[in-house]
């Protein structure tokens, strides 16, 4: 176990280094905080049990605060499709509970490889710069927007990362414009995190004695690293105008292919 400031450092490094990233490749922070906070959980000593319920639910608190500076930038610039938003939430939502349930049954080293897995999946997308080409110039039907809307959900909910790994490819394909595809599924990051903590709040473990969590959630982690994630998302877009995007993006996924292989095999 590691006490003193060492710990806090860490975290303010992480929301820093989370935000930053976001705001340069466009790439929810999740991805980092969630593995950033298993580390240094466990760094702090933790029970085992509780180290990556605990990172997932941290991060969905998280994104709360980015996710409402994020969506409030894009509706000024009107960004935000809002009529695809209001089609695709209620699928969203229900994918959210249904996500947010299962991680509550699922063991700590289970979710540690699931989560190694989908950042393995993300790091090769990376690097491999997949990108769906346009097949529509309309949406689909209101059944496939919920289906799709359900998986989005789905997966914020179990892992504590925003939707952008779905949300973008299928509003690419629907054919919006690149600047209303970052928007609208930016707008999807909030209604998330809002029922994802509430999900995780209500939720209990044999350890809800230890200072600073209320159910899943530890609280002195959420208000170090909000700040510095928000700071860091305005300092990101700035350097996205400077910095060559296509390393950055080599470079991160490099570095997720890291994390994802150290996950999978420690």
């Amino acid at each position: 176990m590691v006490m003193g400031i060492l710990p806090w450092v860490l975290l303010a490094t992480l929301g820093l280094a989370a935000g930053t990233t976001a705001g340069l490749l466009g790439i929810g922070g999740g991805m980092l905080v969630v593995p950033g906070l298993f580390y240094i959980f466990n760094l702090m000593g933790f029970p085992t049990d509780l180290v990556m319920h605990s990172a997932i639910a941290t991060s969905m608190s998280v994104m709360t605060f980015t996710a409402t500076s994020s969506i409030v930038a894009h509706h000024s610039q009107g960004d935000v499709q809002w009529g695809v938003f209001w089609k695709i939430i209620p699928g969203i939502l229900l994918g959210v509970l249904f996500g947010a349930l299962l991680d509550h049954t699922l063991s700590s080293a289970l979710l540690k490889i699931i989560f190694g897995l989908f950042l393995l999946l993300i790091s090769v997308k990376l690097l491999l710069d997949f990108k769906p080409r346009v097949q529509s110039d309309s949406l689909p039907g209101l059944a496939i927007i919920n289906a799709v809307g359900l998986g989005i959900g789905f997966k914020s909910g179990l892992l504590g990362v925003g939707g952008g790994a779905i949300s973008v490819p299928f509003l690419i394909y629907c054919g919006l414009p690149m600047y209303e595809v970052v928007g609208t599924s930016s707008s999807f990051s909030l209604p998330i995190s809002i029922l994802g903590t509430l999900a995780f709040l209500l939720s209990s473990h044999g350890d809800s004695f230890l200072p600073g969590f209320i159910g899943y959630i530890y609280w002195p982690a959420l208000l170090l690293i909000a700040p510095f994630a928000i700071l860091g998302a305005f300092w990101g877009t700035a350097l996205s105008h400077i910095i060559s995007g296509e390393k950055l993006r080599t470079g991160f996924a490099l570095f997720l292919l890291f994390i994802s292989l150290n996950m999978l095999f420690t």
